[in-house]
């Protein structure tokens, strides 16, 4: 069944609320979760090392090896994410904490999140979230500007959002934090809140950003929608 407010970024969806259901104190289900999210860095990681060398073999098309590293870029920065979220689960670093020299971790970040809100601008992304629409019987002749605006109009939400995190507080981290958590429950609707058909490293970066707004937010959830 396809929801009636798709593309909608919201505290309800189908996804997210089960996902909520998680308890953020749980220090048990918290150790899982970080072995889980290791196993699958491992595994992916492992998967990137096998096209390499299965590309040094074979002949492989100069447009299998550009899709390839094109999604290896986007994947390798979904892996970043997910390394510095499971890292501030010992303890968000401050930018009191960081020596003048040191590359801050908040605009590390920040600078990976931006990557993947700007990639709603670039063509071959939105057209695959238009072939999701498709996929849902969604898509026609005469409404494909509208699923192009409603993607732009959850670009500049997301932009606006990971422009008021300015500074390495905690205020600057729960603004980073509820950038993701935005992020990944646009993902889940282009999905059609189908668990099965969105990343896991989405789902991941939400259950691990939800922990992170728990402890040092005051968010046991998620943000309110506005």
């Amino acid at each position: 069944m396809v929801k009636q407010n798709y593309l909608d970024i919201y505290p309800g969806s189908g996804i997210a609320v089960r996902l909520n259901e998680e308890n953020p104190d749980d220090r048990n289900a918290v150790r899982q979760l970080i072995s889980d999210v290791d196993l699958y860095l491992k595994s992916v990681e492992e998967e990137t090392l096998t096209f390499l060398h299965a590309r040094e073999k074979q002949q492989i098309t100069s447009t299998d090896t550009y899709r390839f590293f094109r999604g290896e870029e986007r994947s390798r920065n979904s892996r970043l994410i997910l390394r510095h979220l499971v890292t501030f689960l010992k303890k968000i670093p401050l930018q009191e904490d960081i020596e003048a020299d040191v590359v801050s971790p908040f605009d590390q970040l920040k600078s990976f999140i931006r990557f993947h809100t700007e990639l709603l601008k670039e063509s071959d992304v939105a057209n695959a979230i238009l072939r999701e629409h498709e996929y849902l019987g969604l898509l026609t002749e005469a409404n494909t500007w509208y699923y192009r605006g409603q993607i732009n109009k959850n670009y500049k939400q997301l932009l606006e959002v990971l422009d008021n995190a300015e500074t390495g507080s905690v205020e600057g981290y729960c603004k980073l934090f509820e950038a993701l958590q935005r992020l990944c429950r646009f993902w889940f609707s282009v999905r059609n809140e189908e668990k099965q058909r969105v990343r896991k490293s989405d789902i991941f970066t939400y259950r691990l950003t939800r922990i992170l707004m728990a402890r040092n937010c005051g968010v046991n959830g998620q943000e309110e929608s506005g």
